[in-house]
């Protein structure tokens, strides 16, 4: 397939003066900020872009406000901006099905075989469903979309009572935004307490105790062991003994990344796709960044990581000599009417021989701050 080459985008019409292009597979936010400093860096690189849903570019980190109410799906448009000096084509509701790395190109949906000179795979993750018996029933849902939002939305006017699978962040949002129309909502979560990464015992005890205010009641501890489905009727039964009874099940239990597009083209894949300091991938003309990316081990399930993991690529592809370390975890609950924010080592990572904790707290006023300080030797 000859990549698109609409003079009005930029594209010249001559054979001789078009270059291999650069293809991101992926135009979720951090699809979107590869092109975005791929065009800073590099201005007159072609680009071909290509997205598997049917929507114009999103960011995903907003799907829970959406849900809510509390914003538009105007304010989660995230399309990319460019002029029409910048050489780059966009393919929507194209997902790319194969990667020849013989020949240097992709193949989409459509059978057309794209040729790149550098490859970025920015293609996410997807929600994790945790294998229970009874779980395929059309009143499951998860959130990792906007079509999940869209379902989410028209089933929640006729939920009375929602189990929401999961005490992470993506858990709580959806808990508080199924809770609309005031439907009954109950969370499972299998960890002693909320936000397990993010918090510790403390503040993860006022974050319950204010939810629980709010309306929503929690089952710790304890995890599905089996699901029934009865018309309207769903029947939950935990390996705690106890049994819940709903209408509408959201899962919110983790994230797989999506591996199958390398593991078919023989990249090297653990949990995610396995990239090196420069964000490459085995075949160092292929480079993966976000979600579906693993860096020593660590998978980040977060935007921001995504993001410096999307500059460190362009930087090296445009030539500099860039490492990626790693990236700090900070965490945002949104669509709560509580502040709650984490940031590096909290919670079962503190180590009491490497680290000392200084705590405020004001429990009249729901104050609870805590300082962790790496000491040195």
């Amino acid at each position: 397939m000859q990549t698109a080459v609409l003079q009005e985008n930029g594209y010249s019409t001559k054979p001789e003066e078009r270059k291999t292009p650069i293809v991101i597979v992926g135009t979720g936010p951090v699809g979107i900020r590869t092109a975005q400093v791929l065009l800073r860096l590099s201005p007159d690189a072609p680009i071909v872009q290509y997205g598997a849903e049917p929507w114009m570019p999103y960011n995903r980190a907003k799907l829970s406000s959406l849900l809510a109410g509390e914003i538009t799906t105007l304010d989660i448009q995230n399309e990319l901006q460019a002029n029409h000096e910048n050489h780059i084509a966009q393919h929507h509701n194209c997902a790319i099905t194969g990667i020849d790395r013989i020949n240097s190109c992709v193949i989409d949906s459509r059978g057309h075989r794209q040729p790149y000179s550098k490859l970025i795979l920015a293609v996410g993750s997807r929600a994790h469903i945790p294998s229970i018996p009874g779980l395929d029933n059309p009143n499951i849902f998860a959130l990792r979309n906007l079509s999940d939002v869209q379902q989410l939305i028209a089933r929640r006017v006729r939920s009375r009572r929602t189990a929401v699978v999961g005490g992470g962040l993506l858990g709580l949002e959806a808990a508080r935004a199924m809770q609309k129309n005031n439907t009954e909502v109950v969370v499972i979560e299998h960890n002693s307490r909320l936000l397990q990464n993010q918090l510790d015992e403390t503040s993860a005890e006022l974050l319950r105790e204010h939810l629980m205010q709010l309306g929503i009641k929690f089952y710790l501890k304890t995890t599905i062991k089996n699901f029934e489905g009865n018309g309207s009727n769903h029947y939950i039964y935990l390996t705690s003994g106890k049994s819940i009874t709903c209408d509408t099940i959201v899962v919110a239990a983790g994230i797989k990344p999506n591996i199958k597009l390398a593991l078919h083209a023989g990249l090297h894949v653990g949990r995610g796709i396995k990239v090196n300091d420069s964000m490459q991938t085995s075949d160092r003309s292929i480079y993966a960044v976000g979600e579906c990316a693993e860096h020593k081990g660590n998978i980040y399930g977060l935007v921001a990581p995504g993001m410096e993991q999307a500059s460190i690529a362009e930087h090296h592809i445009s030539g500099e000599d860039v490492v990626y370390r790693g990236s700090v975890s900070v965490t945002k609950l949104k669509i709560v009417d509580k502040s709650v924010f984490s940031i590096g080592v909290v919670g079962d990572d503190i180590d009491p021989t490497y680290h000392k904790q200084v705590t405020y707290q004001d429990h009249s006023k729901g104050i609870y701050r805590t300082l962790i300080l790496q000491r040195y030797k």
